[in-house]
């Protein structure tokens, strides 16, 4: 092995996470290789051509979700390297009563709160005051948990437990997400809307399982914060290369790890599938889930008992995304435009969710492991907002069905391909009759699709496992191996399938990079948060 060949780190996979973790690194000074399976860097922030020429689609993160205070965006100079933000006045809209009413909400709350008095004075007063305390239980607990490595549960508890909104916090978190929604509010309109942007998160499989709780105050109050990026999500990714290369990191695609180097109980490399090797002088860093990292391309003989036999029994997501992705010569026209014409311009609109009933019942499916008989679906607009997307005059917009995961792994076949997209389609016309007239071409995208288009998820899992106690805060991955250090030595974590999960944020990569950091005495430039002395400060 030459002396080119040798890295202070080396990530696998080039998802955002890891892309984020090599940025830091990068940053301070350690020279880091990113090796990337598939032929583009991103993972679920990709921007492709998948209908026709020159209509853009995210097949999987199309907005940015939840990145409080923007801490790895301003620390990673993402604007500087090309990023453009949009952020849309109109957030969130629920057809019901057939569609043709609607419950929008804004950017801006009082905008929201007038549209749910409309519906609810009662319901408008406690979505106000129940904003105001979960925005306060946020910005003084969820982030500093979030923006740091997972505490043990008992230890996290006490702190909490010193102050009244550490208390009502636990108190929160203790229930579960339909619990909290169905007592806050009446109006059923609302009850969904709430509970759609819980489940987008990933909850839909486990809305009615305690323990859970902590997520709503996140789903209401970021469910009024999102943005788009102007040419779709792919750009975050590539700026988020650009910071790292900017650094003298180097990236290279289409060539999947077959093994990290494993020596004398220390992670010293990976070899690739077409033989090449690199060395790793200081870590190795994986963005590949947990179980296919340390069973896969580590091997299981690196692990005790107790660690193989829970990443083989490893709770994946329960659900997955069935997508479709259209191609249109005009966008489509509401019926709800007629009692509100912002309908078509939200950024995120729950088709056939129209009370929480609908969503309990897609709930059960899934865990019967069966179909729902629609095709209720989370459907945006995105050239609505940004019309670089298409061609001039033409839109794209897309509908995102939940069905079960693992399960159903490697079995879309046509008859069910087909089947899922005439249920998806027939519920997206009821709510937009002209959305057949204005298609000009749409694309599939099955779990199977996602797992064959990106390994790392797996089943279509694009959380990299359930969102569910046991796998949740100290518990991700397992128990047994929490956090992001590994039973081997310079081995890390810094995917989706660690504190904090998935979506697009970031945070698993900006908390891995803190790790490593601390364990090599790598000068952390950025300042990792301590949540234990965050906590102590609480009134």
């Amino acid at each position: 092995m030459t002396s080119t060949d040798l890295y202070d780190g080396i990530m696998v996979g080039a998802g955002h996470n890891s892309l984020v973790c090599a940025a830091y690194l990068a940053r301070a000074g350690q020279r880091i290789l990113v090796v990337e399976a598939g032929p583009r860097i991103g993972g679920g922030t990709t921007t492709q051509e998948a209908t026709l020429e020159g209509y853009q689609h995210n097949l999987h993160a199309f907005f940015v979700r939840w990145t409080p205070d923007y801490t790895i965006w301003d620390d990673l100079e993402l604007d500087r390297h090309g990023v453009a933000s949009i952020w849309p006045e109109v957030q969130n809209a629920v057809p019901f009563d057939e569609g043709d009413r609607a419950l929008v909400t804004y950017r801006s709350l009082a905008k929201s709160l007038e549209s749910i008095a409309d519906l609810s004075p009662e319901d408008a007063e406690a979505y106000a005051r129940l904003h105001e305390e979960y925005q306060t239980l946020i910005e003084a607990i969820e982030v500093p948990l979030r923006f740091a490595p997972p505490m043990p549960p008992d230890e996290q508890d006490d702190l909490l437990r010193q102050s009244r909104i550490g208390r009502r916090y636990l108190a929160i978190q203790d229930r579960s997400p339909l619990e909290l929604v169905s007592g806050a509010f009446e109006h059923e309109a609302l009850r969904s809307l709430v509970l759609f942007n819980v489940a987008v998160r990933g909850y839909l499989p486990n809305l009615d399982v305690a323990g859970l709780g902590s997520i709503v105050p996140l789903a209401l109050v970021n469910s009024h914060d999102g943005r788009l990026i102007s040419g779709g999500t792919g750009q975050v990714a590539a700026a988020i290369a650009a910071s790292a290369m900017a650094h003298g990191a180097d990236v290279i695609t289409g060539t999947p790890v077959s093994a990290v180097d494993v020596e004398h109980g220390r992670a010293v490399g990976v070899t690739l599938e077409d033989g090449r090797r690199f060395g790793a002088r200081r870590f190795v860093a994986s963005g590949v889930p947990a179980p296919m990292t340390m069973l896969d391309l580590v091997g299981a003989n690196h692990l005790d008992s107790g660690q193989r036999d829970e990443l083989e029994s490893y709770r994946w997501l329960e659900e997955a995304l069935f997508g479709l992705h259209w191609a249109l010569s005009d966008r489509p026209r509401f019926k709800a435009e007629k009692n509100n014409p912002d309908v078509p311009a939200a950024l995120n609109l729950a088709l056939g969710y129209e009370s929480s009933t609908d969503l309990v019942e897609h709930m059960m499916a899934l865990r019967l492991d069966s179909d729902v008989g629609s095709g209720p679906s989370h459907v945006s607009i995105p050239t609505v907002h940004d019309p670089a997307q298409a061609p001039p005059g033409g839109h794209t917009t897309f509908a995102w069905h939940f069905v079960p995961g693992q399960t159903r792994r490697g079995s879309w076949d046509d008859a069910a391909v087909a089947e899922r997209t005439r249920a998806i389609v027939d519920t997206y016309l009821k709510y937009a009759p002209n959305l057949e007239d204005v298609t000009e071409a749409v694309a599939v995208h099955s779990p199977d699709d996602t797992e064959e288009q990106n390994a790392s998820m797996r089943g279509g899992d694009r959380h990299h496992g359930s969102y569910h106690p046991t796998n949740w805060g100290y518990n991700r991955p397992t128990a047994r191996m929490p956090g992001y250090r590994t039973p081997v030595e310079g081995l890390y974590l810094c995917g989706a399938s660690q504190h904090p999960g998935g979506s697009f944020t970031g945070q698993p990569g900006y908390n891995a990079a803190g790790v490593i950091a601390t364990d090599l005495d790598i000068d952390a430039w950025w300042a990792p948060h301590e949540v234990g002395d965050v906590l102590l400060d609480l009134v």
